[in-house]
């Protein structure tokens, strides 16, 4: 059984992080919860699986005595949404939170979940109870605090969730076996030398590569803007939680990945004019 006790080991930020890998589609769910209130905000609800979803419970409740607050959604593919349905139920008290242009792929969901051989267990959704805006700020406790950043090109309404104010401490663990298939070796950025944040990006960008634009309503062109931004507005050692593969950092793939290379190539006016028209507000490093 998968549970979610796989834990990001981001030092002195008030708040517990941890990520949980579920579905056909090995997505991942995260859940971030507040060191001092126990509130907790999760970010994709993607397990239907009654045993990955009583490992997220008792990670919730019997280890962190925490209650959920906020469901974010990065959007509304079946992989990421797949378990809505049975985590409001669980705490009906939790808001659901979804970019409105990401309304028809919501609304279509359960159809293209049955083409990718993924049927929701529920043809109606819960519906969203608040919209996610460019810049919007979301706090839980006292300890977290994300920026909504919008990210269009793998859907119109995909967002990314930033934790700008800290600075990261990743340990990549030698026992991660995608970690070793890919090669990489084990490093630590210290916290005292790096300026990082922590990107939840969704299916923006992944460890080598980034998410399908073969899909309705994608835009490869929307997507390398977005990359684009990721650059021109975050550190380069900041930390890549993805909705797919392993943890990666801003620098790797700058090194490594072709997307984000095609992307940083783009002449600057061509950036500028996605910038405006997207209407994105200015993320100062």
């Amino acid at each position: 059984m998968r549970t979610l006790s796989r834990r990001i080991p981001i030092r002195n930020r008030g708040y517990t992080l941890a990520s949980q890998t579920c579905g056909p589609l090995a997505c991942n769910m995260y859940a971030l919860v507040c060191d001092t209130s126990k509130e907790a905000v999760v970010v994709d609800a993607s397990t239907t699986n009654p045993f990955e979803f009583q490992a997220f419970q008792q990670f919730l409740t019997e280890q962190h005595g925490a209650h959920l607050k906020h469901i974010l959604l990065t959007h509304a593919h079946p992989d990421h949404i797949i378990g809505i349905t049975e985590t409001m139920r669980k705490w009906p008290e939790a808001s659901l939170h979804l970019h409105p242009m990401e309304e028809e792929n919501y609304s279509t969901a359960y159809e293209f979940g049955l083409q990718l051989g993924m049927p929701m267990p529920h043809e109606r959704l819960p519906i969203p109870t608040d919209e996610l805006r460019e810049g919007q700020i979301i706090r839980v406790g006292d300890s977290i605090e994300l920026t909504v950043v919008h990210t269009p090109g793998h859907s119109p309404g995909h967002v990314a969730f930033v934790d700008r104010r800290v600075m990261t401490d990743f340990i990549e663990q030698s026992s991660d076996s995608a970690s070793s298939r890919s090669g990489s070796k084990n490093f630590k950025n210290d916290a005292s030398d790096s300026a990082g944040n922590v990107l939840l990006l969704g299916d923006l960008l992944f460890r080598g590569s980034v998410g399908r634009t073969d899909l309705h309503n994608a835009s490869m062109e929307d997507l390398l803007a977005s990359l684009r931004r990721l650059y021109e507005s975050f550190h380069d050692d900041s930390i890549v939680l993805s909705g797919h593969t392993t943890p990666t950092f801003l620098q790797r793939e700058r090194q490594s990945n072709p997307f984000v290379d095609l992307a940083l190539k783009r002449p600057r006016e061509w950036y500028e004019e996605y910038k405006e028209h997207h209407e994105w507000v200015d993320l100062d490093r």
